[in-house]
């Protein structure tokens, strides 16, 4: 599947998508003009700058459906064969406005987009807790192995045994007020047990695989700042 496949199945039959200008445009219902723009190659990834130039007779719907689907689909990742790609969107740039194009007039809108393309990678892809999806901003599930280091009596070289072992997951968050905000909040007022458990899924890019955790809220803080919106930094461990 190609972007200009995936942009299609967004946009749907009713409006046209290409990757070159339709010069016998007349004005008439809406054109996605995909436009690759230079961009940076790495060993194994790519960063690929694009320009939506959307083209429409209906100015005010337009704007709603692109308002709608960059905020839908902005850090959301597609596979494309063996190849990983994570999108970004900007938000909509109105152009041009009611301007002459055959016998109606035409409006003209820009959003920029950047795909990341990668091989093989293995990324978190949704963030499950207590059943319910949250849209998360960075997520770090750790190993952490409990040892014993004992001095090898022939030599200078510690032997480790490893005894146990722990897993932490942690992540950030737009802070809302919801289920999830609620139950930290009475384990932080002691309402209820700090050894309330979470259960905490993750699924994977690769192959959608999960795995799944019974945890207990290890950490978490209210990070508040002017000009921003509040963020919650949560971290639980097994």
């Amino acid at each position: 599947m190609s972007y200009l496949s995936y942009l299609q199945g967004i946009f749907g039959s009713s409006i046209t998508v290409t990757n070159e200008l339709n010069n016998n445009y007349n004005g008439d219902g809406t054109v996605v003009v995909i436009k690759y723009l230079q961009g940076s190659i790495y060993q194994d990834s790519t960063i690929q700058p694009i320009q939506l130039a959307v083209y429409t007779d209906d100015l005010p719907a337009t704007k709603t459906l692109l308002e709608t689907i960059t905020k839908a689909y902005n850090d959301v990742s597609f596979t494309d064969g063996l190849d990983y790609v994570k999108q970004f969107y900007g938000t909509p740039l109105l152009l041009s406005a009611y301007q002459p194009a055959g016998n109606n007039y035409t409006s003209q809108y820009i959003v920029s987009v950047t795909l990341i393309i990668s091989s093989n990678i293995s990324d978190i892809k949704t963030v499950m807790i207590d059943g319910d999806i949250y849209t998360t901003t960075s997520r770090n599930l750790n190993y952490v192995a409990g040892i014993d280091n004992q001095r090898d009596a022939t030599g200078y070289i510690n032997t480790t045994e490893v005894v146990n072992g722990i897993i932490k997951f942690s992540c950030t968050l737009i802070c809302r007020g919801d289920i999830l905000n609620t139950k930290i909040r009475n384990i932080r007022t002691g309402i209820i047990s700090g050894n309330t458990l979470f259960s905490i899924k993750v699924k994977f890019t690769d192959n959608d695989v999960e795995e799944l955790y019974n945890m207990k809220l290890d950490s978490s803080s209210v990070n508040s700042n002017n000009q921003a919106l509040p963020v919650l930094s949560l971290s639980f461990i097994k």
